[in-house]
């Protein structure tokens, strides 16, 4: 496009410069063959005549000389028209790539899950659920993944999720303090905040072993600083900032979603299959695996004995802490449902 609007002004100047010396030959041939019509014209006459001559080329230079600035103006007007507007393209271009590569889709605001739990954000993540192969989840700790993805109505063929170690005391220690500023959490000792913690993170994995019958789930095992946390599916990520200042006081953070050819996507996923592929510290869980993977597993991992009780008592308080956000959750999935046509 650029280079025809370039040829396009060179043509333009090219027949300018043709009309302008076309216009003097003919004048000037026009001129010898009057004058040499007449033979009986003294010297008065001629230089009457010429006088006359240069009069009428005065005036023809004035009106050309008009009608070549109009021509010139207009000329110089399409020329920066054509260059701003090439510019302007340009521009929109970059910028429309910088938004997809460097700027969130979306925002999501920070609450209390009370009735809700972001009404926006889950629907989003349901409705890309929907249609993803891979999901994975990267935080501190994966309270929601096992009941968001046992509610889908499309499962996807691979989940990978990376967590806290529930045997990691500095992590929970840390965590746990982030906690404090709950308002569940007002008044409660520390050491009750990380109690809890670690009992929610052995639930976590034992809500994600019963996953295991979807697809093989992979835990990964990773001493996350509790900064962000992530929820990635083929689409898009949506990305939760935990320390943002409208996510002080909230057990749900802020969040935002970006593009899946984003700078962001592409980054955080890259980094995670490299985490999955050198990291000693995961276990992957299969339909085959019986409890007895599970309690080996949690001893190993915990230093202390754990029983099927105990696997009973994790998955009761899975069941119960769930509750509402399942609950939720089909809600908001009936709402997304065209509305079926009555039959007459």
């Amino acid at each position: 496009m650029a280079a025809d609007r370039r040829s396009a002004r060179s043509l333009r100047r090219t027949l300018l410069r043709y009309s302008f010396a076309t216009a003097c030959a003919v004048a000037l041939l026009i001129s010898v063959i009057l004058v040499m019509q007449d033979d009986d014209m003294t010297a008065a006459q001629i230089s009457s005549s010429v006088g006359l001559n240069l009069f009428a080329s005065v005036v023809f230079a004035l009106m050309f000389a008009a009608l070549a600035n109009w021509v010139q103006d207009r000329h110089t007007q399409d020329t920066i028209a054509e260059s701003l507007e090439e510019f302007a393209g340009r521009v929109t271009a970059d910028l429309a790539r910088t938004n997809r590569m460097f700027l969130p889709a979306k925002h999501y605001d920070a609450l209390n899950p009370t009735t809700s739990f972001g009404d926006d954000y889950n629907r989003d993540l349901t409705v890309d659920l929907e249609s993803t192969v891979f999901f994975a989840f990267y935080g501190p700790s994966a309270r929601y993944v096992a009941a968001r993805l046992l509610a889908a109505r499309h499962h996807p063929q691979q989940i990978r999720v990376a967590m806290n170690n529930p045997g990691n005391r500095r992590a929970i220690s840390r965590r746990a303090a982030d906690r404090l500023s709950w308002p569940r959490s007002l008044g409660q000792p520390i050491e009750t905040i990380e109690a809890e913690l670690e009992d929610e993170l052995l639930m976590n994995l034992v809500s994600l072993f019963d996953c295991r019958k979807i697809c093989p789930v992979e835990v990964l095992y990773n001493d996350d600083t509790a900064v962000y946390r992530y929820a990635m599916v083929d689409q898009s990520v949506y990305v939760s900032w935990y320390h943002s200042p409208a996510s002080a006081r909230m057990e749900l953070p802020e969040s935002y979603r970006f593009a899946k050819d984003s700078f962001l996507y592409s980054t955080l996923r890259m980094d995670l299959m490299r985490k999955f592929e050198i990291s000693d510290h995961k276990v992957l869980f299969d339909a085959s695996h019986t409890d007895t993977v599970l309690i080996d597993h949690l001893t190993s991992l915990t230093g202390r004995d754990i029983t099927p009780a105990d696997l009973a008592r994790w998955r009761a308080a899975q069941v119960q802490d769930s509750a509402p956000f399942r609950s939720y959750l089909t809600s908001m999935r009936d709402s997304l449902d065209p509305p079926t046509p009555n039959a007459d």
